[in-house]
């Protein structure tokens, strides 16, 4: 029987990209608040909102695992905004994973949560938060909620900091920044798949960018845990664009 997976914000790009790519070995749910731009009669689709806890609950039933990549992916989100979208979205995740008993949560980070530490120092996941915006204080929430309930109940959550996840056609300009934190779409795949087939992790937050030459994020623990092996390196890739 393929693994039941509920992805929220299952319209956006990463979520599209991963269920394009996985459909014949998963069986995948969406719940987002636009409508789904893949074409799969076979799709289940739930349009909502994450500060609707009922209705996620609804959507979390008789699915295995979570992937929770929806909400507000802006640096320069307000905080009004972040609050509906990014903290009391999260905590209604959860809380509907727990309700509806799904084992786990894939959480979608993000290297936001630690963007005030100087360019030129490599972050580890032991290293002190220092989030560069709100949208990163945001992001630090969802980490340490779901900390706290793996540690005190059933639940099981992997948070995942992405990096810089763009196409790589899809770049105008890329500064040493972005290409230290580049996570190309495949290597994300890679890493979505393996954190699905993970069983012995009951919560760790990991590092996701993909095999650059210099890398903002250390991924020896990724690599460690879940065989991470990525396949790009966003050095190599601009310079063939050049």
């Amino acid at each position: 029987m393929r693994t039941k997976i509920l992805i929220t914000g299952g319209s956006g790009k990463i979520a599209s990209h991963f269920i394009k790519s996985f459909s014949d070995q998963y069986q995948f749910r969406i719940f987002d608040l636009h409508p789904s731009k893949i074409q799969d009669i076979s799709l289940e689709y739930f349009q909502g909102n994450l500060t609707d806890k009922e209705y996620l609950v609804e959507a979390c039933r008789d699915m295995d695992i979570v992937i929770h990549l929806g909400g507000i992916a802006n640096p320069d989100a307000s905080f009004n905004d972040l609050l509906d979208a990014n903290i009391i979205g999260t905590k209604n995740i959860v809380d509907a994973c727990m309700e509806a008993g799904c084992k786990r949560i894939i959480y979608a980070s993000s290297a936001q949560t630690i963007e005030s530490y100087p360019k030129d120092i490599q972050i580890n996941t032991e290293m002190p938060v220092k989030p560069g915006n709100l949208y990163g204080v945001s992001k630090c929430f969802g980490e340490a909620l779901l900390s706290y309930y793996c540690y005190n109940t059933e639940l099981s959550a992997i948070c995942l900091r992405i990096g810089a996840y763009e196409f790589p056609e899809d770049f105008t300009e890329m500064n040493a920044r972005d290409m230290s934190a580049y996570l190309h779409p495949d290597d994300l795949n890679q890493l979505l798949h393996l954190c699905i087939e993970s069983n012995n992790i009951k919560f760790k937050i990991l590092n996701a960018i993909s095999n650059n030459t210099y890398k903002r994020l250390d991924i020896q623990e990724t690599k460690l845990h879940t065989g991470f092996d990525p396949q790009y390196n966003s050095f190599d890739l601009f310079k063939l664009k050049k």
